[in-house]
């Protein structure tokens, strides 16, 4: 098995925890081979745990193509200054671990692209985003392994269509969370016109948004094209 690692996580996980804040309000990092080292015993703690036979960590590079569909994807992390290491650890896990850095896109995209449903790879990453791919995921941080079908993919994109992502400043219907999406899911059978009905009500360019929505929160995977069809709910 081969495992597909998101490295984004682990680059902000070990530099945060690789400094600290002091009482005048300042930030006093680790030396920085101290972090390179917990980087290190990191990646290779994933390795042993998934007894894989290889592995393959991706990093998110620039020009997001998300940024082109709205501009204040992401908004809120605006204002977060990156830790101290960030950038050595970034550049570590590339000249020793060979990190694949992704332009134009997402690391999870990546993730996405290269994940088989036939169980030969597996996505190990702790963003949630992702159990809309199909096929093995493990937690690097619960230590949990899951298997994710086609179906419950697909389901998992439509419920955070209705739920929007705060994480990633998207969002979704007013007052829906997580159990109320579940069971408007589980009340609707045509859950295309369910999203758009949805937005129209809630958004004054309600159908703009829902396509918007659905190109920022769609992860890319092989052989298989974001589900809802636009086309003929603009028919309707």
């Amino acid at each position: 098995m081969k495992l597909l690692i998101d490295g984004d996580p682990i680059v902000y996980r070990i530099a945060y925890a690789s400094q600290q804040k002091l009482s005048d309000g300042s930030v006093k990092a680790d030396p920085e081979p101290h972090a390179l080292h917990s980087c290190k015993v990191y990646v290779n703690d994933i390795i042993k745990e998934t007894e894989c036979d290889s592995y393959k960590i991706f990093l998110t590079g620039k020009d997001n193509f998300r940024k082109k569909v709205r501009d204040d994807y992401k908004g809120t992390r605006k204002k977060r200054e990156k830790p101290i290491h960030y950038q050595a650890i970034r550049d570590y896990l590339v000249s020793d671990f060979h990190a694949q850095v992704v332009d134009g896109m997402e690391a999870d995209d990546a993730l996405g692209l290269q994940q088989m449903p036939d169980h030969s790879t597996a996505i190990a990453t702790i963003d949630k985003d992702l159990l809309m791919v199909e096929g093995l995921h493990y937690n690097y941080n619960t230590k949990e392994w899951q298997k994710v079908t086609a179906k419950r993919g697909t389901r998992f994109f439509y419920k955070q269509m209705l739920t929007g992502d705060r994480v990633d400043n998207i969002t979704g219907i007013k007052g829906i969370g997580n159990k109320k999406a579940d069971k408007l899911l589980d009340e609707h059978k045509d859950w295309d016109k369910l999203i758009v009905d949805m937005y129209l009500d809630e958004f004054d360019n309600g159908f703009q948004r829902a396509v918007e929505n659905s190109q920022l929160l769609w992860m890319l995977q092989r052989d298989k094209e974001m589900p809802i069809d636009f086309y003929e709910q603009a028919k309707v």
